[in-house]
Order: structure tokens, then sequence, then C-alpha cells
């Protein structure tokens, strides 16, 4: 899996995209953000009450339980949790539970393997039928527009070309070379031209041929009925059978999805240990003793709740509640600020870990659609004609995806304009020894004080890890390469065949489109000016968010901050039998 965008990422994971702390001077970025937690790793020495480390040791089970009481207590809690990341290193010693995992491991595979078999076959089924349905669809534009002249060409080349019988050639492609115009006679007969007489005086023919151009202008008559009649049925069959195949290889992506995910998840050995860099456990850990059977379980969750301080006669105030996700956010999480720097940001920002959030896109703001660059001319919306703004991949997940979800799906509340956010790192560690088998578990957590803006990081993180699982899967079922869809390796393979055709622009939208390219170079110009950094003070802090840390951030929020983290501490030590 993708490495986590770390917060205080300066001292928890140096080198990685991540987004420092704000909590000791000069707090240059209090206003813009809040985040405030333990600056250093749990182990080192630090007097605070936002971090700790709780270990347990007990029977096998125990160690689980502990795990399942949490998880399900911060539900109770109403706290949104979040598992990120899981990994299982096992023992070939520790037969029984190597065994069961190895297993366990194979069988996914097993159901994978099956699973993409069938997709295959799914998708076989699919392109055959759809090659039926275009031949078909065809022949219904034949009849939809009265095509005669396709569906006679049809019935001589199709139809009476088999009428031949060995030695009597009676198919007129054959008894041509005695009548030459015969064919071309035939396409100019009307369907009412049945009439032996009346087809040689208009046609100026012999009555031999007339004769033939009757019957088979009959035969063809009934050929087109019978014929019209299988045409509708087929397609109607074919285009339940398309949408049906289509409908199979979703549920087929969709059903395997878990399943590939749970065989990522499960890492076994060097597999695991290199994924998440602890391969030095091997020969630094004490717990793994040569000849002893052992197994290590790595998880990771994020937990978050939002928090509103309580004041002392705190002034009154109207909440208006309006059902659109825009009338949602008093302030909009996903401001300018944090967009620049920790999202579109190649070396801070989420683009170092996920480059194709960077990706362009085109937005209509009527419409609220977000179009692909292959998908549009670039200026202006095809449905509309409005002027189409520069996106990012990034921007059209945050509006389409998360701000729409915040309260129902990722914050669990109406949202507020701060949280609590614990990060726990779990570490499950089991033994088997001549005088019994023992569980250990070990609990780092991390309680942190954000703003909405932080919070939307680590939304449009997990959203950014679900997507590259997703890639993973459409990768395995032939859908996408690594990095992009097919559909869009072809069109960039043959950009002719896809361009949309140029707009012819009204003398308003020229206009538009000299004024848009002017503002465009007058931004990248004043980019190259910065105004001199303020050594001593401010005239105004930046920011809609807190920016006075000694006074209102640690008596408001972090003590209320703490207080839920307590809470939490307190659960797991009363579960581990600790007064």
């Amino acid at each position: 899996m993708t490495k986590i965008f770390e917060f205080n990422s300066v001292t928890f994971s140096p080198g990685t995209p991540g987004i420092p702390a704000n909590v000791n001077p000069p707090y240059t970025n209090l206003g813009r953000y809040v985040l405030s937690g333990p600056t250093q790793p749990v182990g080192k020495e630090e007097k605070c009450n936002q971090t700790g480390k709780y270990d347990f040791t007990g029977p096998p089970g125990t160690a689980a339980g502990l795990y399942y009481a949490l998880v399900f207590q911060l539900l109770n809690w109403k706290y949104f949790v979040q598992k990120v990341d899981e990994w299982v290193e096992v023992n070939p010693t520790h037969k029984e539970y190597y065994e069961r995992t190895v297993a366990t491991k194979q069988a996914l595979e097993g159901t994978i393997k099956q699973g993409l078999i069938s997709a295959a076959q799914a998708v076989a089924d699919f392109e055959l039928i759809s090659h039926d349905l275009r031949k078909y669809k065809e022949i219904m534009n034949f009849f939809a527009s009265n095509d005669e002249h396709s569906l006679k060409a049809m019935f001589i080349d199709q139809v009476d070309i088999h009428t031949d019988l060995p030695g009597q050639p009676i198919a007129m492609r054959s008894i041509a070379p005695r009548w030459p115009t015969i064919i071309a006679d035939f396409i100019r007969l009307d369907e009412k031209d049945v009439d032996i007489k009346d087809i040689s005086k208009k046609f100026n023919v012999s009555q031999a041929e007339a004769v033939i151009l009757a019957t088979k202008n009959k035969l063809y008559n009934q050929w087109k009925v019978m014929f019209r009649e299988a045409v509708v049925q087929r397609y109607q069959l074919l285009k339940g059978l398309v949408e049906a195949r289509r409908k199979s290889i979703d549920e087929y992506r969709n059903w395997l999805k878990p399943y590939i995910a749970r065989f990522k998840m499960t890492k076994l050995g060097h597999e695991a240990l290199t994924e998440t860099g602890k391969l030095g456990m091997i020969t630094r850990s004490f717990i793994d003793i040569t000849g002893m059977a052992t197994f290590t379980n790595g998880i990771r969750i994020w937990a978050w709740k939002f928090l509103k301080a309580q004041e002392h006669r705190k002034v009154a105030a109207e909440i208006r509640e309006e059902p659109s996700p825009k009338a949602m956010f008093v302030i909009s999480p996903y401001d300018n600020w944090i967009r620049e720097h920790y999202v579109l940001d190649n070396k801070d920002g989420l683009v170092g870990l996920y480059p194709w959030l960077g990706e362009l896109r085109y937005y209509c703001d009527k419409c609220k659609k977000f179009y692909k660059p292959t998908e549009v001319n670039k200026e202006f919306c095809p449905t509309c004609e409005s002027i189409l703004e520069e996106k990012t991949e990034a921007d059209r997940i945050v509006l389409k995806e998360i701000l729409p979800k915040w309260a129902t799906v990722w914050g669990g509340a109406s949202p507020e304009l701060y949280y609590v956010f614990i990060d726990i790192q779990i570490e499950r560690i089991g033994i088997r020894h001549p005088a019994g088998e023992i569980e250990n578990i070990v609990f780092d957590m991390y309680n942190w004080i954000i703003s909405q803006n932080v919070l939307l990081l680590k939304m449009l993180e997990l959203k950014c890890r679900e997507i590259e699982l997703e890639k993973y899967v459409d990768t395995i079922l032939g859908l996408k390469t690594q990095e992009k869809d097919i559909e869009q390796i072809v069109k960039e393979e043959y950009p002719k065949l896809f361009n949309v055709k140029e707009a012819k622009y009204t003398g308003s939208q020229k206009f538009l489109k000299e004024f848009r390219g002017m503002g465009k170079e007058f931004r990248k110009f004043s980019k190259g000016f910065k105004l001199p950094k303020q050594a001593t003070f401010e005239f105004m802090r930046p920011g809609p968010y807190e920016n006075h840390m000694t006074e209102r951030l640690t008596k408001h929020y972090l003590a209320i901050g703490g207080i839920m983290y307590a809470n939490i501490a307190n659960f797991i030590k009363q579960k581990m039998g600790i007064e």
C-alpha cells in the first residue's frame, strides 16, 4: 500500500509528504489550519495528555478481544472509525496459525482466479454479443429509414444466392450472364410490381425476364415481412443480453473487490515487512527466536469525532440549516491555501503520493459537471456553452464525492470547524512456548485536534487509497494499466479518431476566450513577485481558524480533546484490568 500522509511528518516520517503540526512557536500556519497534537512518536520522553502506549499480555484471544472492544466502543461513542492498513507476519514454526493463514490466502487466491476466469468469459461474451448487436442495429436502421436498396442487396447476397439447385442456376447472380441487367432491374422494382405484363412493359424487358423478376419480388416481399419480425425480436434479445453481460462484468468486479483487498492486505513474511518498512524486525526483534512459534499482526485505525468547545457565556447564535451541500458549511473545508500547499504541491502535498490527483479536468459551474480533456474543446461547456474552468482530479473527488457526503458518510454528524482525530497503531503478537501460549497487544495512540480542512485531507487520502485499490482490481481485470484507463490509452494513440470538433465561437465567446488568456498570463506573471515576510509581527493573522494557541486552543480545545482521549485510555486500561 502507499505510504501514509502523516501528521507532523518532519519528525514521524522524514522525507515523506505530510502536514506539520502547528504547536510550536512561531505558529506560522495557525489560522490557516489547526493541527495540534504530539510532536514526538510514542516512546520518546514527552509530557502531554495526547499520546500513550498501552501494552497488555494475556491468554490466547484476549488481545483480539481488547481490539474489538475498543473499536465497538468508539462506534458507541459516535466516532467514525476507519481501518487504514493491516499486515501479518507468521513464523512457519507456528504450524497451526501459519497453515491456517496460508490456507486462507490460497483460498482467496483460488476464489480470485475463478472469478477472473468468469469475468474474462463475461467480457468475451459481451464482445461477441456486442458484435452481433451492431450488425442487427445496422439492419434495424435499414428498416427504420425504409432503405430498400440495402435490404434488396442483402436479399440478393445472403438469401437469393442460396436458391441455386444442382445443375439449375436460378439465383439472380447466377443468371446475370444471360440477363446482365436483371439485378439492376430487380432493385428498381416497387413492392407492388408483381404483375408480369406490367413489369415487362414498365422496364422494357423480355417476358422470360419479367417472370423471374415478378417471382423474385414476391419472394422478397414475403422475406422482408418475416425478416423484419425476426430482426426486431433478435435485436431486443441481444440488447438485453448485452446489458446483462455489461452488468455481470461490473458485478464480477464488485464481487472480487473485497477478496482482492483481503488478499492484498494479507501479507506474509518478507512481503509484509518489506511493504511496512519493518523488514529489520526479523533480525532485530527479541520476540522472533529461532524455533519458537510466533506471529505478528499490525493494524492501523483512524477515528474522528466533531469537537465543539463549550465557552463560558458564549453569545447566542442562530444556525441556518439548508439541504444543499454547498450551504452545509459556514467556511468551506476545501480552501485554496490547503489545496495549493497540501493537495497539489509536489513536495508536501498528496500529489507526491498520488500523482494522478493532479490530472487536468475541466469544470462547468452551471452544469456542475467535470470533463476530461478528451471530452471537450477545453473552452466552453458542450451542454450550456458556459466557460469551463481548469480543475484537477483532486477537485473532482472533493466536490463530487467528499463534500456532498460529509455529514452522512465521512463526518458522521453535521459539519463542524474542529474535530478530534485519533491515530491508533496496533501491534498484536502471539507466542507459543513449551509452558503455554500467550498473546500481547500494544496500542500506540496519538490524539490530535484538527480543523475541518485537515480532516478533509485525511478523507481525500482515504478516498485515494480506495481508488488505488480499485485501480489494482481493474488492472487485474484488464480494464486499466497501472496508471491509465485502456480507453484513455487508445485515445492518446489515435487522437484524430477521438478529437472533439472545434467549436465555432461567437463574438462574445471570442472576447471571453481572449480575456481568459490575458488573466492566465497575468497570474503567471504575478507569481514571480513575493511580498517580504514580517520578522516580528503581522497586522492580521491569516485564515479563518483559531490562531491563539496559549489562550483559546489550549484552554478550550486541547483541554476537551484531552478529556476525550482520557476516556478512551481509561476504557483500554479498564479492559486490561488496571484500576
